[in-house]
């Protein structure tokens, strides 16, 4: 049905009113003269209106004669009257050509680069990468080479394990996964000990490979060694026999943190005064527009960006950015005490929540709060029981 209306606004239509005793018969000679009618509707008592094409209309007055009607002209629609409308304005014509011509010459360069699925790696050195390989704002796109690009990124960026490039419009949508870095696997046939990752009490060693060099209750420190891989041979004990060293160490482990009880919190709230910074990015140039320094001794900034784009693959390099400053006032809140030390506590949690590995089991958990000369502290300790051995290459760094 879209697809008819549109042929039939480029072709062009007309608008009639058909009024008389006889418009049955009129349509019927239409008919069969093969005069297209469509949207025919029935006004009031004799009298109707309906479309038809150009073409329909020049042939319509000895139809008009025979069925004895009066037909009035209401409505012209379509591009052949447009441009009748405007044929004599060629600046306007060469405006629209010219319109034309700058938007699909704007739409063969690439304006966004999207990159998503980094978290270790720096965006900046990303798009320094795709750019080497033809991938930036204001490339030609249809001389970009997305496979040539991905191979070229894989093989240049060892940290990424998979990476997706698609050119969408003027938009580029880059997927990437990096690469889970994983410790480094000794093979069983290179000697090596297993030594402590972390301080800690022993608490169980179990040797399936190698002999024990410690043993349950022994303070531990960082990188001894915990199941060495030299044996000592029988017959001469200045000689040893290298093995791969195997098997597990539990220990006690601690983990600790404080936090200051603030028993009052400074809160900003908006005054509702706010200052605009308006800026035109076009293409590389900035067109600073009604920029005022604000007055506020605290206030908040809000940057919004907007860029203009035709749905969501068509953008274009310009951008219309708004720094907003909020003016705020600081405000001191008092905290109840008992409300302060939950606070702080939750808090001290969280940061040793964030060094425990997944794989120890908490077994004791010790909080006290202490006062000194800066303020009341909020201490809490953490004990775990968790394997801290790791295989270390013997004479390997």
């Amino acid at each position: 049905m879209l697809l008819l209306r549109l042929w039939n606004y480029l072709r062009g239509y007309v608008i009639i009113v058909v009024e008389g005793y006889f418009i049955e018969k009129f349509i019927n000679i239409c008919t069969h003269r093969r005069i297209l009618l469509w949207d025919v509707k029935v006004q009031e008592d004799q009298m109707i209106s309906m479309r038809l094409s150009i073409k329909g209309f020049k042939h319509l007055r000895p139809v008009v004669r025979k069925a004895k009607c009066r037909v009035r002209l209401l409505r012209k629609v379509g591009l052949p009257f447009l441009f009748n409308r405007y044929r004599r304005r060629k600046a306007f014509f060469a405006g629209a050509i010219l319109f034309v011509i700058s938007i699909y010459a704007m739409t063969s360069f690439i304006w966004s680069v999207d990159i998503t699925g980094n978290k270790e790696l720096q965006t900046t050195q990303l798009e320094q990468s795709l750019a080497k390989h033809g991938i930036r704002t204001g490339a030609l796109k249809y001389t970009v080479d997305t496979d040539r690009a991905v191979t070229g990124m894989l093989l240049e960026m060892r940290d990424i394990s998979w990476i997706s490039i698609n050119v969408s419009g003027t938009r580029v949508r880059v997927e990437l996964r990096e690469r889970k870095k994983v410790p480094e696997i000794i093979p069983n046939d290179v000697p090596c000990d297993i030594i402590a990752i972390k301080d800690g009490m022993i608490k169980q060693v179990i040797a399936t490979q190698g002999i024990e060099a410690a043993g349950e209750g022994d303070t531990v420190k960082k990188g001894q060694v915990l199941i060495s891989g030299k044996i000592p041979l029988k017959e001469d004990e200045k000689k040893f026999k290298m093995v791969h060293a195997m098997g597990t160490v539990q220990a006690r482990t601690w983990y600790e943190a404080s936090e200051l009880v603030r028993l009052t919190e400074v809160e900003k709230l908006k005054t509702g005064k706010v200052v605009n910074h308006y800026t035109l990015n076009l293409f590389s140039w900035k067109l600073e527009l009604f920029h005022k320094k604000p007055s506020f001794e605290n206030y908040k900034a809000v940057e919004v960006k907007k860029k203009l784009s035709i749905g969501e693959n068509l953008v274009f390099p310009i951008e219309w950015v708004t720094n907003s400053f909020y003016e705020e006032k600081l405000v001191n809140a008092h905290i109840n005490e008992e409300d302060a030390k939950n606070a702080a506590t939750g808090k001290a949690y969280a940061k040793i929540i964030e060094k425990i590995p997944d794989n120890a089991e908490v077994v004791k958990k010790d909080l006290k709060f202490v006062n000194d000369e800066t303020g009341l502290f909020a201490k809490v300790m953490v004990e775990c029981i968790e394997d801290i051995g790791t295989s270390k290459k013997i004479g390997g760094n």
